[in-house]
């Protein structure tokens, strides 16, 4: 994937709200899959200086190719399987906005409570290419992980990974799955996402 030059002007313009540096970590194969996902990460880290993208084996995931978004220092939990291209690759800038700005998809009151939160809770959403629910179901996955560094979020494409969409019986996207115990499909409200979360965490 390589972004036309309308592309990068406007992705430099956005990027002029970027606030901290933003780290984005990689850890792929040997194989094109990850060649072309390391080729789009790089293209959209050199269009500012406060992007800087390193790759590195010690980055946990589940399988790989994954990256991470998070800053200098200090990892947040949030975790990409597979190619940001289609709708995704706008919740790449988005995430990497959220991250810099410190700046959530969710409200002060939920927000209040999910701070509360002292039990690790992890958060897995499965998605697609294609599907125009999963961008919002991403975004409010990774605004919970923000808030709480108890709270890990995973988004699996599941094209590149199939055998845990079978593992975890996705029939419909977006499909996420909190602590192995809850799941629900769709994109939910803030409120809605915390009662699933603290149902899983009630659950342990």
């Amino acid at each position: 994937m390589i972004l036309g030059e309308s592309v990068k002007e406007n992705l430099t313009n956005i990027f002029k709200k970027l606030k901290d540096p933003v780290l984005i970590v990689f850890h792929g194969r040997e194989d094109e899959n990850s060649r072309e996902i390391k080729d789009i990460l790089t293209e959209v880290a050199s269009l500012s200086d406060k992007i800087q993208l390193e790759e590195s084996r010690e980055l946990d995931c589940l399988d790989y190719p994954c990256f991470s978004i998070t800053i200098p220092g200090k990892d947040l939990g949030i975790r990409f399987m597979g190619k940001p291209v289609g709708g995704e690759f706008q919740v790449l800038i988005d995430t990497i906005l959220m991250v810099s700005t410190n700046e959530y998809k969710i409200s002060d009151r939920v927000e209040e409570i999910v701070e509360e939160i002292d039990k690790d809770v992890d958060i897995k959403v499965f998605v697609t290419y294609s599907c125009g629910f999963c961008p919002p179901a991403i975004k409010m996955a990774y605004s919970f992980a923000l808030v709480n560094n108890f709270i890990k979020a995973t988004v699996i494409d599941c094209y590149s990974f199939q055998d845990l969409a079978i593992k975890y019986n996705v029939a419909a996207v977006p499909k996420t799955v909190i602590n192995d115990r809850v799941e629900f499909i769709g994109s939910k409200d803030d409120n809605e996402f915390l009662g699933y979360i603290i149902e899983a965490v009630e659950a342990e």
